[in-house]
């Protein structure tokens, strides 16, 4: 195999480092000035509630940055130990969509609005992208003992890596303004998007 053929792999293994360093404990939500001007106290213990709420989902879903910035790295200098690394790659990144799931389905019901939706949607995406990848997997580690390992298998990993690097982590939550403003108010949501916005894009297309 051309050195330009492992050079996405390269990259792959680079998906991580616009997203690392954003290790998630959960922050005292409690510390966060709510309320407003006309606000009952009724009114600002909800505002409280949903802010914790919104923190503990932004802790479950941070969690999958923590996986990804921890995942082996992609070794590029024969294809068979491309094949090898690209499916422990996988691996690992299954473990953190797992984790990331057990997260959220840990969650109390959500004290407002589109709270539960949301969930239901993000953990529904992580399931599909789950599944994707544990396909790709199985399909690199079938090539292993293959007599010849071809640029399509070798390009296995880059499908479900690359749906990973463009997760929005918190789709959904500006559809529902009480589930906005907690995020708003979240010190854990709000890591998460202060990162997302730093965040380059990063191409998975392989090098011809």
């Amino acid at each position: 195999m051309r050195p330009g053929r492992t050079g996405f792999l390269v990259t792959l293994a680079g998906l991580v480092v616009g997203l690392a360093g954003c290790g998630q404990q959960q922050a005292d939500v409690a510390s966060v000035q709510s309320g407003g001007p006309g606000l009952s106290k009724q009114g600002v213990e909800r505002q409280d509630a949903a802010a914790r709420w919104a923190d503990g989902y932004c802790v479950a879903v941070g969690s999958l940055v923590d996986g990804l910035a921890t995942m082996p790295t992609v070794d590029p200098s024969t294809p068979r130990r491309a094949v090898q690394t690209s499916s422990d790659l996988l691996g690992s990144m299954i473990g953190g969509l797992d984790n990331a799931k057990r997260g959220l389905q840990a969650l109390p019901p959500s004290p407002v609005a589109g709270g539960d939706s949301v969930r239901t949607s993000t953990i529904t995406e992580f399931d599909g992208i789950r599944a994707r990848a544990a396909a790709a997997k199985q399909r690199l580690d079938a090539a292993r003992n293959a007599p010849s390992i071809d640029q399509r298998t070798l390009g296995e990993a880059s499908g479900p890596l690359g749906e990973v690097s463009r997760l929005d982590l918190l789709a959904g939550f500006q559809s529902y303004p009480e589930l906005a403003t907690a995020a708003g108010q979240a010190p854990v949501c709000q890591q998460l998007t202060a990162r997302a916005s730093a965040t380059p894009t990063v191409s998975t297309t392989p090098t011809p």
